[in-house]
């Protein structure tokens, strides 16, 4: 009778301490990425604890590093450490801090710390290609000799942009110009003529 008191009593203890829900059992955790820990409380736990990371599987180096203290009525905590060997066996402990309760208020299941996962960059570079125009122009005029009516100017223009064919327009323009018209009058004879007409009339 008296066992089965204790008994019962200790189980209503249980159901009332602190659960850890995560990590869970074995489970691979990364902790340089931050991880965060979990846990259940009831109204008869207290405000805050120290949440202890520890290894003290056998065939490991025993490893314990107090976190720091929590508050256990949030629920959670991240944890973010870099400088833990990666191996099997760890474990978060929730430890009181109150000097009448000093012990192991709850422990999380035993899970593994893996290496950092590595994380690649790809970087793409965009390059703009850029096109130089140039315009040549080239204008040759020539005139025709002086007994000819006009003169032919050909204006050729040429525009090429870099990495393609070039292409060229050539123009003509035709000017007409007035060529010199008309004869000298000889006139001795009809000098004479008017000279005798006033003999005459006279």
């Amino acid at each position: 009778m008296r066992a089965s008191v204790i008994a019962a009593a200790f189980f209503a203890a249980c159901a009332q301490a602190i659960k850890v829900t995560t990590p869970t059992k074995n489970q691979e955790v990364d902790l340089s990425a931050g991880f965060k820990v979990t846990w259940d409380v009831v109204s008869s736990d207290p405000d805050s604890a120290h949440l202890y990371l520890v290894n003290m599987a056998g065939g490991h180096t025993p490893y314990s590093k107090d976190l720091g203290e929590v508050d256990l009525k949030k629920g959670s905590f991240v944890v973010t450490l870099d400088d833990v060997t990666p191996q099997e066996g760890y474990q978060f402990n929730i430890q009181s801090v109150n000097e009448d309760n000093m012990g192991i208020l709850a422990q999380s299941q035993q899970f593994e710390v893996i290496k950092p996962k590595k994380t690649t960059t790809t970087s793409s570079s965009s390059s703009t290609e850029s096109s130089a125009s140039s315009t040549i122009t080239v204008v040759s005029s020539s005139s025709v000799p002086a007994d000819a009516s006009g003169s032919t100017t050909l204006s050729t223009t040429t525009t090429g942009t870099a990495g393609t064919k070039a292409s060229s327009t050539a123009s003509s323009s035709t000017s007409q110009a007035a060529a010199p018209t008309g004869g000298a009058v000889q006139g001795g004879s009809l000098l004479a003529l008017a000279v005798g007409l006033v003999a005459i009339i006279a």
